[in-house]
C-alpha cells in the first residue's frame, strides 16, 4: 500500500496543474468561439502548465527513488477510497453539469456570449478532478501488481 500512496502522491503533484490547465483550454475555446479574446483562458492554461511543471520538479525525488516505500498505516481509509471514488467522480461531474445547465436556462443572461466561457470553465472543472481521482483509485486498487512490477524493475 505504501508504494500506491507514493505513486498517487507523485501523480497528484503534477496533475493538480492540469486541474487548472484543462478548464483554461475549455474557457479559451469558448471565448474564441464567441468571438472574444481567448487571453483569459490561455493565461489560466499557462498557469496550470507552470504549476504542473513545478509539481513534477518537486516530486522528482519520490518519482525516481529506488528506496522501498514506507508501509501504509491507513489501509482502511484507502480501501474506502477505492470503493467510493467512482460514485464521487460521477456525482461531481453530473452535479456540475446540472448546476451549469440550471445557470444557463434559469438566469436571464445564461447563454450570452459573456457568460458562456465562464460556464465552460465551470462545466469542465470537475472532469480533470474526477479523472485524477479515478487514476489514483487505479493505483490503489492494482497496488499489488504495480508494486511487483516495480520490484522487478528495481
Amino acid at each position: 500500500m505504501g508504494y500506491a500512496h507514493r505513486c498517487a502522491r507523485v501523480f497528484w503533484f503534477w496533475w493538480m496543474g492540469m486541474v487548472f490547465a484543462l478548464p483554461g483550454v475549455a474557457q479559451a475555446g469558448a471565448l474564441a468561439a464567441t468571438g472574444q479574446n481567448p487571453e483569459n483562458g490561455l493565461i489560466l492554461t499557462c498557469l496550470g502548465l507552470v504549476i504542473s511543471g513545478v509539481g513534477w520538479l518537486i516530486a522528482i525525488g519520490p518519482r525516481f527513488t529506488r528506496s522501498s516505500p514506507r508501509p501504509a498505516e491507513d489501509v482502511a481509509r484507502a480501501e474506502q477510497y477505492v470503493r467510493i471514488v467512482p460514485g464521487v467522480a460521477i456525482a461531481s461531474v453530473v452535479a456540475m453539469f446540472l448546476i451549469v445547465g440550471a445557470l444557463m436556462f434559469a438566469t436571464p443572461r445564461g447563454t450570452s456570449p459573456a457568460v458562456l466561457p465562464i460556464l465552460a470553465f465551470l462545466a469542465s472543472f470537475p472532469l480533470p478532478v474526477a479523472a485524477g481521482m479515478l487514476y489514483s483509485r487505479y493505483l490503489h486498487r492494482d497496488r499489488d501488481r504495480l508494486y511487483t512490477a516495480w520490484l522487478a524493475r528495481r
